[in-house]
């Protein structure tokens, strides 16, 4: 194959200072793959037959931070670029379902990428000689075939996070498991429990910002229920309703997909109906989900916590699926949302209303109209600065204290004296709030 990497002259340097010290170098792994679908590479990894010490010894020691003899791997720093050196390698079994027992390492490269998890990631370029490919990952690459190199259950069981690696890629780049890999993951989807939270929810997002994640999510659904069990009753499951043609998963797998690239909108809507199945009933007129909404957003706050995700991000989403029942239709509902909520979280809010609605059996005008009139609001609010929490009340505690409230009565009145404002029934200015508020006080 005709392929020439284009290289940051930092990263050309390195592999040039290796090759004039009579050692291999070659680009390897995600920077070679993304180079050759067209995408710019966010970092870059190289592959040496020269050990740890002798690539310190080429690049010196002010530019390495070795990782140690278990990795094999020298971090050079050079003219604003970083690179990870990694000498050849060859590993032994992985008792952990993790990490290799053992690490030794070796003169040849086709070792190195006999280790690697999938043949889009076992390609080697060597910028003198071009494209190492002994596995044809280039070809898998180019018809979207995402495939384990050599045995599948053996790739899987040295280290399960291998499995949820593969779904990311599928949801990024489009790469669909070939069918003895596919298998391989469903039956090696158990060892995930070994697998450290905080790696398994950093490829979960990954996965969900891929363009691909809806067909990930309907395909592989027990494979993430191998760790977020709260996800299996919905998988099947029949909503009985004029509004969907899907069931739950389904439905909350096209609202991932539809969903703006946020992070956090997108794991609100993989949490959105999570408590759907929990809140059945039926009727003459179909399947009810009522309360799903706020025990979604308890369900959804256990779920994320024990995933170690960060606390802004997790009340965010857990507030999020809270209100994703309701479109605000007047001004002071979203004057009151605005006032818990602050604009950024609104704007997500509204992005979960859309993805929503666009994810079920009828997408009418009528609502999208509805979060249009919603966005009109919020627009309207913000160009006029309406009030819309106590601190942006014309008057404040202290000016409370000198009419003669103390203690809990300050914030009681100001709380009124909000919702007055926000219900328009009190104009924000000082003297009609004293006005208000001084008689009350001598009451």
């Amino acid at each position: 194959m005709d392929f020439q990497m284009q290289l940051p002259a930092a990263i050309a340097g390195m592999t040039e200072r290796l090759h004039e010290n009579g050692y291999a170098a070659y680009l390897v792994g995600g920077c070679v793959r993304d180079a050759l679908i067209g995408l710019e590479p966010h970092d870059y990894d190289i592959t040496t037959d020269a050990t740890p010490d002798e690539i310190i010894a080429i690049f010196g020691e002010k530019c390495c931070t070795y990782y140690g003899r278990a990795f094999g791997t020298v971090c050079v720093k050079q003219n604003g670029e970083t690179a990870e050196i990694t000498t050849f390698r060859t590993e032994g079994a992985y008792s952990d379902a993790r990490h290799p027992d053992t690490v030794a390492f070796s003169r040849h490269v086709e070792d190195d990428l006999s280790r690697r998890d999938f043949t889009c990631n076992a390609i080697a370029y060597d910028p003198r000689t071009g494209l190492l490919d002994p596995y044809h990952g280039a070809e898998d690459l180019q018809n979207g075939i995402l495939r384990a190199v050599g045995v599948p259950a053996d790739r899987f069981r040295e280290d399960a996070l291998r499995i949820l690696r593969g779904m990311r890629f599928y949801a990024r780049f489009g790469l669909v498991p070939e069918p003895k890999t596919e298998q391989a993951m469903r039956n090696g989807a158990p060892g995930l429990e070994m697998i450290s939270i905080e790696r398994v929810f950093t490829e979960l997002c990954g996965m969900v910002m891929g363009e691909h994640i809806t067909e990930v999510l309907v395909k592989f659904p027990e494979i993430l229920a191998v760790r977020i069990p709260e996800i299996t009753p919905c998988i099947g499951f029949d909503q009985h309703s004029r509004y969907h043609d899907f069931t739950v998963w389904e439905h909350i797998a096209r609202t991932v997909g539809n969903a703006v690239p946020d992070l956090t909108v997108r794991i609100a809507m993989l949490l959105h109906d999570i408590a759907k199945p929990d809140c059945f009933t039926i009727d003459y007129k179909g399947g009810h989900f009522k309360g799903h909404a706020a025990l979604g957003a308890k369900k959804a706050d256990v779920i994320l916590q024990r995933l170690r995700c960060d606390n802004k991000m997790r009340e965010t989403v857990v507030q999020l699926i809270y209100w994703h029942r309701m479109t605000p239709k007047t001004m002071p509902q979203v004057r009151r949302l605005l006032g818990t909520m602050g604009e950024p979280m609104f704007r997500q809010y509204l992005a979960v209303l859309d993805a929503d609605r666009i994810s079920k059996k009828i997408e009418t005008t009528e609502s999208r109209r509805k979060i249009d009139y919603a966005e009109a609001l919020l627009a309207e609010c913000l160009e006029k600065k309406l009030c819309c929490t106590i601190k942006e009340l014309a008057i404040s505690g202290n000016d409370l204290k000198t009419l003669g409230y103390e203690g809990r009565e300050i914030g009681k009145m100001l709380e009124v004296l909000l919702e007055m404002v926000i219900d328009e029934e009190l104009p924000n200015t000082k003297e009609a709030l004293i006005g208000f508020a001084a008689p009350v006080c001598g009451e």
